[in-house]
């Protein structure tokens, strides 16, 4: 069996610090949104939004107002 069968949010964790590690637009959220220990990682970004599913990038995308 391996992590990410033990663990099924560690295959997420990981493709959020691989895609993190080339984005351009990363920002650093602050400390008490910070979810994981890995500091590059979509999962730590000021511009992730979580779905019901996992979280969506909304970097270059136009804030809302609700």
């Amino acid at each position: 069996m391996t992590g990410s069968e033990r663990d099924p949010y560690l295959s997420v964790k990981l493709q959020a610090a691989e895609q993190a590690s080339g984005c351009r637009s990363f920002r650093p959220d602050v400390e008490e949104e910070c979810v994981t220990d890995e500091p590059l990682s979509c999962l730590n970004c000021y511009f992730r939004r979580w779905t019901s599913d996992s979280y969506r990038c909304m970097a270059g995308k136009p804030a809302t107002t609700d």
